[in-house]
C-alpha cells in the first residue's frame, strides 16, 4: 500500500505570511526602494539570495563604492568581485559566477548592461528573456520581474522553502519548482510583494537566530579593503573591454572571410552546373542535325557526268556538206 502524501496547506501559508508581514514591511524601504535601477535590483537580487538582507544591502554598497559602472563589474574578476563582497558571504564564488554569466548574457543581447527593455515586453516575452540568461537563478528571475516590472510572482529561494516545510506549508521533500510554483499560485497578484518580504524576514530571522554552517574553506572576509583607486579600475576596465573588442573583431573576420569562401564555392559550383547543362544541350542537338540532313548515294555521287560533244565549227560543217554532194 502506497505511502499517503502529505498536501500544502494554504490557512498556514496566510499565517506565516501574517507572522512577518511586520518585519517584513520594515525592509520595504532598504529592498525594494521607489524607482530602483533594473540591473541594481538584478545584482541585490543575486547577494539576497540564500543570505540575509542586511549583508546583501551592504555587499551592493560596497561594489557600487568599488566600481565604476556595472560594466566595470561585469569585467573584473571573479576574485575581485569576492574580495570586494567578501570571502566569507554564503557561496559567494559561485554567486558571483552566475551574476557575471547573467551579466555577460545580458551584455551581448543589449550591448551594454541594461535590462530597461523589460518594461516594454509582455509578461510572457519578459519571464522568457529573463529564464533563458546563462546563470540565471529563479529566485532573481522572478524578483527583478516583480519588483522591477510589477508582474506576478513571489521569489522563493532554498531557505525560504526549508522554512514553509519547518511550518508545515509544504510537505518534505517537495521539488523547489513545484513550490515555487504552488505558492505563486496561492498568493494573490496584489499580495506578492507583500509576501515576498515577509519570507526574506522569515530568512533573515533564521540568520539570526539558527544560521547555517559556513563552509569549512571560508577565510577572513576582505570587505574591509579599501577599493581599488578609479584610475586603477578605469585602466584595468579599458584593457579587458578592448580585449574583448579585439576577439569580437577577430570573430567577425573569421566569419566574414568563411561566408566569402563559401560564396566563392558556390559560384563555382553554380558555373560548373551550367557548363554541363550546356555541353548536355549540345550533346542533344548534335543528332537533331544530323536527322535533319539528306543523305546523297555512295554510286550517285561516284558516277562520273556524261560527256556533252562540242559543237563543230562553222567552217568545217559547211566543207563537209559540200564533199557528201
Amino acid at each position: 500500500m502506497a505511502a499517503k502524501t502529505e498536501a500544502p496547506n494554504q490557512a498556514k501559508l496566510a499565517t506565516f505570511l501574517r507572522k512577518h508581514a511586520a518585519a517584513g514591511a520594515a525592509l520595504k524601504a532598504s529592498c525594494e526602494p521607489e524607482g530602483v535601477d533594473l540591473v541594481d535590483l538584478f545584482v541585490h537580487s543575486y547577494l539576497l539570495w540564500q543570505a540575509p538582507s542586511g549583508d546583501a544591502n551592504a555587499a551592493l554598497k560596497r561594489l557600487k563604492a568599488s566600481f565604476i559602472d556595472w560594466n566595470d563589474l561585469r569585467v573584473s574578476l571573479t576574485s575581485d568581485i569576492v574580495d570586494v563582497i567578501g570571502a566569507r558571504y554564503w557561496r559567494v564564488g559561485d554567486r558571483v559566477s552566475r551574476m557575471r554569466e547573467a551579466m555577460n548574457g545580458v551584455f551581448r543581447r543589449e550591448h551594454k548592461v541594461s535590462l530597461d527593455r523589460l518594461r516594454t515586453l509582455m509578461k510572457k516575452d519578459a519571464v522568457s528573456y529573463m529564464e533563458t540568461l546563462p546563470g540565471m537563478i529563479p529566485f532573481v528571475a522572478n524578483r527583478v520581474l516583480l519588483v522591477g516590472v510589477d508582474f506576478h510572482s513571489v521569489p522563493l529561494e532554498e531557505f525560504g522553502v526549508q522554512l514553509l516545510v519547518q511550518a508545515g506549508v509544504l510537505p518534505g521533500g517537495m521539488p523547489m519548482s513545484e513550490a515555487a510554483g504552488w505558492v505563486n499560485r496561492h498568493v494573490k497578484a496584489d499580495e506578492a510583494r507583500a509576501a515576498h518580504l515577509s519570507l526574506v524576514a522569515a530568512v533573515d530571522h533564521m540568520w539570526e537566530t539558527n544560521p547555517p554552517k559556513l563552509p569549512k574553506t571560508a577565510t577572513k572576509p576582505a570587505e574591509l579593503a579599501p577599493p581599488r583607486p578609479v584610475d586603477e579600475a578605469r585602466a584595468a576596465a579599458k584593457v579587458l573591454v578592448e580585449a574583448q573588442l579585439a576577439a569580437e573583431r577577430a570573430a567577425l573576420m573569421a566569419e566574414r572571410a568563411a561566408r566569402r569562401e563559401e560564396m566563392r564555392r558556390e559560384k563555382l559550383a553554380l558555373r560548373e552546373k551550367e557548363a554541363a547543362a550546356k555541353a548536355r544541350e549540345s550533346a542533344k542537338a548534335k543528332p537533331a542535325a544530323a536527322k535533319g540532313r539528306v543523305a546523297v548515294p555512295a554510286k550517285a555521287a561516284a558516277r562520273p557526268a556524261k560527256a556533252t560533244p562540242a559543237k563543230a565549227p562553222a567552217t568545217a560543217r559547211a566543207t563537209a556538206n559540200k564533199k557528201r554532194k
